[in-house]
């Protein structure tokens, strides 16, 4: 049985280390850029997606987390993408829900929180 795809995207090494070996159940790729991000998507077509909105070259604001988040749904609006993003700013989980992110995660991530997410959400992917 194919496992369902989960692309992780952040430009913080240990964090996508941390989802990486911390998710069970999942074939999980990762990219650490909105270039990588959306080769990485074209290529695995994954049905999940973690979300950092800080992203170089805009690590400080939200622009290339925003235009990720964006591209990924106009190319397949049924992906559940979660943003995961250590600002605290609510403006920002509410700008996300907004244009269309499924649920939004403040870092450290609770990598329990996050499985049961994905976990919920299978059904609708499988």
């Amino acid at each position: 049985m194919n496992k369902p795809k989960l692309l992780i995207v952040d430009d913080d090494e240990g964090i996508r280390t941390q989802i990486k070996w911390g998710i069970e159940g999942f074939e999980i790729f990762t990219a650490d850029s909105r270039e990588s991000a959306i080769q990485q998507f074209e290529e695995y077509k994954p049905a999940f997606v973690t979300l950092d909105l800080g992203l170089p070259p805009d690590v400080e604001g939200t622009s290339e987390g925003f235009a990720i988040l964006e591209e990924i749904l106009k190319r397949q609006p049924s992906t559940k993408v979660i943003v995961v993003s250590g600002s605290d700013k609510n403006v920002n989980s509410v700008k996300a829900i907004k244009k269309g992110a499924f649920d939004f995660l403040p870092k450290p991530v609770s990598l329990e929180c996050l499985q049961e997410i994905l976990n919920c959400n299978l059904n609708s992917h499988t």
